[in-house]
This record gives C-alpha cells, sequence and structure tokens, in this order.
C-alpha cells in the first residue's frame, strides 16, 4: 500500500479491506475526490440554467465551454470545435487533480506515476480511434510512411513514436508536479524548524504554493494542447493536420 504521511485520504484507505487497499490507493482514491467536487460544480452550474445566465456557476461554465471552443477552432481548424468537449474536460480535470495538492492534508495525484499514465494511455488510444474512424484503413499509412518502400524501417519507427507520446504526457506532467509537491513539502518542513527554534510561524512555502498553482494550470495547458495536435494528426489532412503539428511544437517546450 502506498504511504503518504499527513493525507486525510489515508483514513479512508484504512477504512477498506486489506484484498481492496492495492488497488484503491491514496492516489486513486484522490483522484475520484477531485471527480466528485467536479461533478458538484458542474451540478451548480446546470441545475437551474436559465437562457439569460444568472447562476454564477452557469456563466463560469458557459465561459469554459466558449473558451475550449475558439481553443480548439484556432489551434485545430475549421471543424475543431466538436472536440471542445473532450480536450475540455481533459483540462479541467487534470488542472483539478494538480491544484489538489495545494488543499493541505491532501496530495496532487499526478505527483504520481502511474497517475499520469492511466491519464496518458487513454488520449492515445482515442487518437487511434479517431484515426481508424475518421480514415478507416488508410490510417496505417500513416505507420507505412514516405516513401512506402521504406515501410520495414518506417513501422516500427512510427510505432515506437506512439510510445513515445505516451511516455512525453505521463512523465511531463509527472515530473513538474512531482518537483512542485517535493519542494513544497520540504519548505513546510523547514518551516516548521523555524518555528520550533524562533517562535515565529514563517510561511516560507507560501510563494512556492502560488507557484504550483501557476504551474498546475500551465501543465494541464500543455496536456491538452497536445493532445489536441495528436487528434489533428490523426485526422484527415483537409481536417487542419497542420495546425497541429504547430501547437505540438509550441507546447514541446513548456
Amino acid at each position: 500500500m502506498e504511504e503518504h504521511l499527513a493525507t486525510w485520504v489515508n483514513f479512508l484507505v484504512n477504512l477498506e479491506p486489506i484484498q481492496l487497499r492495492p488497488y484503491f490507493t491514496v492516489n486513486v482514491l484522490s483522484a475520484w475526490i477531485v471527480i466528485c467536487l467536479i461533478l458538484l460544480m458542474v451540478r451548480a452550474g446546470t441545475r437551474r440554467m436559465d437562457l439569460r445566465a444568472t447562476n454564477g456557476w452557469q456563466v463560469v461554465w458557459e465561459w469554459a465551454f466558449e473558451s475550449f471552443e475558439n481553443f480548439c477552432k484556432s489551434t485545430m481548424g475549421p471543424g475543431g470545435e466538436r472536440f471542445a468537449p473532450f480536450l475540455g474536460t481533459i483540462f479541467i480535470y487534470v488542472a483539478g487533480l494538480n491544484l489538489f495538492g495545494v488543499i493541505p492534508g491532501f496530495i496532487s495525484p499526478t505527483a504520481s506515476l502511474t497517475m499520469t499514465f492511466a491519464l496518458s494511455i487513454p488520449t492515445i488510444l482515442y487518437v487511434q480511434y479517431l484515426g481508424f474512424r475518421t480514415q478507416g484503413l488508410h490510417y496505417l499509412m500513416h505507420f507505412v510512411g514516405e516513401p512506402w518502400w521504406l515501410f520495414p524501417l518506417n513501422i516500427p519507427i512510427h510505432v515506437i513514436g506512439e510510445f513515445a507520446r505516451v511516455l512525453s504526457l505521463a512523465i511531463r506532467l509527472f515530473g513538474n508536479i512531482f518537483g512542485e509537491d517535493t519542494v513544497i513539502a520540504q519548505l513546510v518542513v523547514l518551516a516548521s524548524g523555524i518555528f520550533a527554534a524562533t517562535h515565529l510561524p514563517i510561511p516560507i512555502q507560501f510563494p512556492m504554493v502560488l507557484f504550483h498553482i501557476f504551474v498546475s494550470f500551465v501543465q494541464a495547458l500543455v496536456f491538452m494542447m497536445l493532445a489536441a495536435s495528436y487528434i489533428s494528426g490523426a485526422l484527415p489532412e483537409e481536417h487542419g493536420s497542420a495546425h497541429g503539428h504547430e501547437a505540438e511544437t509550441q507546447s514541446a517546450d513548456a
């Protein structure tokens, strides 16, 4: 069982049958808590929907949906707005997982490599599904490459490239969030030592907490942009795959 000191979710893990603890770990339960919180916010915004939004949460979600639609149009080209629900869900969920560790007594599930792989693998599988759905067996030519007579070399390279995408999404997100959580934890320990020595409660971790909030949104945006670029690359050329390659290039340095 994963052990996370000073984590309230440990209480829930200890209530589980021993047989379930390897599967419903602290990170898994934390991820489910984030899902429940997001569902509550969505419910608050859709419970009493008006044509002219007066509910604060409805205004937030309408603004968010329009923003994701505009992002998909500008990044993926005409027709890209139909992927706004998928990409918007990715952004909101990843941002929520990243920010969960800011709450005292909790951790960011994305500080676990297992969790980031669990986010990356379905994303890449969805990309492959879209490729076959929109192009049929012609999508296999993506792996054959050009010139076609180099297919014995191109196919293994392209297959490895798809696995590299999973690694890129998972390790980038994990590395950034794990690094931020580790630094904050060390600063909290240092602040405790300062308090023990001087009796002055100096929150030296506070600037890093603010930076963690910023990084949480940036990494969620990077994850969404990369997913958008992969989707664009799996669609026929007339759907604006060139936009996807530009997005991937722009987000590679983040």
